[in-house]
């Protein structure tokens, strides 16, 4: 005992390199059952931190997907909260579109608070690429995100996923981590916080954190008309000033995402993702005519649909919690309505190659 003792508090700069090579192949290994999908073997939810764990529910999805791939066309949503709130489940939309005489395709859910650009990229970067359409959810506040979360997803700091596209780009464009060849940062905070939700548990005597919550919002609990148009001036208070810092490179992001669907053989689909017009009015227009008009240029650019139907669907205030998260039955108009776009997109067999019946 005193021996290793002594060898703790040894500070030889050579005994510390050698340790530092024998812990090398632990670390590797760790990151490989996060980044393979192994981890997808063990069930979801000895994973999940809290009922709200978006970045573990999302992570652990896409790693169970690369351990079974889908053997039927695939349509990943990605984007932020108002994505994981528009749709009533990926099962939900993959029987709407069967049913309004699409192919039978699999679906998912993987929107996720405040997710990045970048983090939607890692997704896009670790699906498996046959056959899949990742529908990419656009709004003011997905051109706010801060170069700090972008950017750390590189190393982790978000999703457990590993996207050595985006890690190039980000060290090229921005000069940033350039040196972390891993996402072991990121593996090593999930796993400290984790540990930590499972000790308070066991004070409680519960052993893992319990089931995940897709929605979190519901009709009963919606805000008043007085409360969402105060949000209305909180956006332009708190997330505008982002908006415009930021947007430059968002939408960057945006541009590597859609290249790196293509250079992957994905189909990319933008849309616009649901928003109370009844309330917001045309108090967004100065972020919309800054963002749609570029958005489009790059779905031109990149020969991708860009589908913006909330004018044509007019939502009511009431099916919604806010200004941009649906409620029921909100959330099962929007849905069909992407299924009918996504009938015509994918064609007979899901692969787009040509009309359905």
């Amino acid at each position: 005992m005193s021996g290793f003792k002594a060898g703790l508090r040894e500070r030889s700069p050579l005994v510390l390199a050698v340790a530092a090579l024998l812990l090398l192949p632990a670390f590797l290994l760790l990151q490989a059952f996060f980044t393979s999908g192994a981890w997808s073997n063990i069930p979801l939810h000895f994973w999940v931190r809290h009922p709200h764990d978006d970045p573990a529910v999302v992570s652990w999805t896409v790693g169970l997907l690369k351990q079974r791939p889908p053997t039927i066309p695939a349509v990943y949503l990605v984007g932020g909260s108002s994505a994981r709130e528009a749709i009533v489940s990926g099962s939900s939309l993959a029987d709407d579109v069967r049913r309004l005489g699409g192919p039978r395709i699999v679906a998912w859910d993987l929107g996720s608070s405040l997710q990045t650009f970048a983090e939607s990229l890692a997704i896009a970067d670790n699906v498996p690429a046959t056959d899949a359409w990742v529908v990419i959810g656009v709004n003011p506040g997905r051109f706010s995100g801060s170069p700090k979360d972008s950017f750390g997803q590189a190393v982790g700091k978000g999703m457990l996923l590993k996207s050595d596209y985006l890690k190039r780009y980000v060290a090229q464009t921005y000069g940033k981590y350039r040196y972390d060849p891993t996402i072991l940062p990121g593996i090593f905070l999930y796993l400290s916080d984790l540990s930590r939700t499972y000790l308070r548990g066991m004070s409680s005597g519960k052993l893992a954190a319990g089931r995940y919550e897709l929605h979190r919002v519901d009709a009963d609990s919606q805000l008043s008309v007085k409360t969402k148009q105060r949000y209305v001036k909180s956006w332009y208070r708190l997330r505008y000033p982002d908006f415009k810092r930021f947007y430059a490179m968002n939408m960057g992001m945006l541009d590597k995402l859609l290249a790196r669907c293509r250079q992957r053989g994905i189909h990319a689909v933008l849309v616009e993702l649901p928003l109370n017009r009844e309330i917001v009015g045309h108090q967004f227009d100065a972020p919309t005519a800054r963002y749609q008009p570029r958005v489009r240029r790059l779905a031109g650019e990149y020969g991708v649909p860009y589908l913006d139907f909330n004018a044509e669907l007019a939502l009511p205030n009431e099916y919604f919690y806010d200004l941009q998260h649906l409620v029921q039955p909100g959330r099962l108009i929007w849905q069909q309505r992407l299924a009918q776009e996504l009938v015509q997109l994918l064609g007979a067999d899901g692969t787009g190659a040509g009309p359905p019946p």
